[in-house]
């Protein structure tokens, strides 16, 4: 058992959220799990409708795990929004706990989206992959303040979720890069330190 789910247990019916995935700038996983699990698109309510019309033994395999699906994720919501008060149990606890470790939210986001929408996300991504630095940086932070994230419709917050990933990569990069530099004019330092100390009169 991970330490990560130890803690989960130990914290579970509590007040105290663990969660789940990393925290890029501003965007708070959790938050991101309520928006997408509350996000029912015009495409699925008619799917649903059309299931739910049929009887149980008129459906096959497929659309039995269609609707098992859906009704698990409206499930979700309900303990998501508990999750971390007083009125969850511990058991309601871990299922969300272990729901995040399970779950991808990429997944989920993509079958929430239309092909229209998943078109259009696709060149976003490829244009904002590719723009400098400093202006992916500003248009991730702009739009991570969380009054901005909580209006974007959801194609821009998936845009958002994969380019704020990038924009990690790169600001990663850069700062690996600057700490190879500093070691190596550390060592290069130390080792001049060195030798003038053992060589007093050699020019500097």
């Amino acid at each position: 058992m991970s330490f990560n789910r130890v803690m989960a247990k130990m914290m579970a019916g509590s007040d105290i959220k663990i969660v789940h995935g990393k925290v890029i700038g501003n965007i708070d996983p959790y938050i991101e799990w309520i928006k997408w699990l509350s996000y029912v698109p015009e495409f699925q309510k008619a799917r649903i409708q059309e299931l739910n019309s049929k009887r149980i033994e008129e459906m096959a395999l497929e659309e039995l795990d269609e609707l098992r699906i859906y009704k698990s994720q409206i499930r979700m919501l309900e303990l998501f929004k508990k999750y971390g008060t007083s009125e969850i149990s511990k058991d309601e606890y871990m299922e969300v706990y272990d729901f995040m470790i399970n779950q991808s939210i990429n997944e989920l986001m993509l079958s929430k989206l239309t092909l229209e929408e998943l078109k259009y996300a696709k060149d976003q991504i490829q244009y904002f992959s590719q723009i400098q630095s400093e202006e992916l940086s500003k248009k991730v932070n702009d739009e991570q303040k969380t009054d901005n994230y909580e209006n974007l419709s959801m194609v821009d917050s998936y845009i958002l979720h994969i380019i704020s990933r990038v924009n990690f990569v790169r600001s990663m990069s850069k700062f690996n890069r600057e700490i190879e530099a500093q070691l190596r004019e550390n060592a290069s330092m130390r080792k001049k330190s060195l030798y003038y100390a053992s060589n007093p009169y050699a020019k500097r």
